[in-house]
């Protein structure tokens, strides 16, 4: 009987000290910081989007993603994060061109992807400066061409074996637009029918 009883005491001491240690980590949980704010709403905008995982890719590099507190923002900042890759792009084939193993169609061919881009990179300008305008109707028009510009100079490059210099290049503007252009629309989505995402 009394190891019986021993034993009871030690289990509940072992209990005990299991609640402790968890009711301390809660605790010190509590005093961590937190970001949750910006990133509930990345992860729940993103999660509304047609295309989430190119959201979320093109959203949680940048810092300023973190501080957004709108939907508006967010879409302005995937397309700074977008115009930025497009202006490595506009280098790229500069670079590209002038090396000497180029011939004279690849360089040519550069030179049309170059003129592509620096014409998205307009177009992505105008883009920002109608979503912080708040004319998501515009913005919808104008963001909806905009990954056309790198499936072009791909389509442009890929016959003449140059494919690869560029298409990754491609690629990641590619995809920072249309996770751009799915922001936008959902802004004009939001517009026309508030309250049915229930984003903020």
């Amino acid at each position: 009987m009394a190891t019986s009883r021993a034993a009871s005491l030690a289990s509940l001491k072992s209990v005990s000290a299991v609640a402790a240690l968890l009711c301390a980590a809660a605790v010190a949980s509590s005093f961590l910081p937190l970001s949750s704010a910006g990133v509930s709403l990345l992860s729940r905008t993103c999660s509304k989007t047609a295309h989430e995982r190119l959201c979320i890719s093109t959203l949680a590099p940048d810092g300023r993603s973190d501080a957004a507190q709108s939907v508006q923002e967010l879409a302005a900042i995937a397309l700074k994060v977008a115009r930025n890759s497009t202006r490595d792009a506009v280098w790229r084939t500069t670079v590209l061109a002038g090396a000497r193993v180029r011939t004279p169609l690849e360089r040519d061919r550069l030179a049309q992807c170059r003129a592509l881009y620096n014409e998205c990179l307009r177009e992505t300008t105008r883009t920002i400066g109608l979503v912080t305008a708040a004319s998501y109707d515009a913005a919808a028009r104008a963001s909806s061409t905009l990954h056309w510009y790198p499936e072009k100079c791909q389509s442009l490059l890929y016959k003449q074996g140059v494919e690869s210099a560029m298409e990754q290049t491609n690629k990641q503007v590619e995809e920072q637009l249309i996770a751009s252009t799915d922001l936008v629309h959902l802004l004009l989505v939001r517009r026309h029918g508030a309250g049915k995402l229930n984003l903020e």
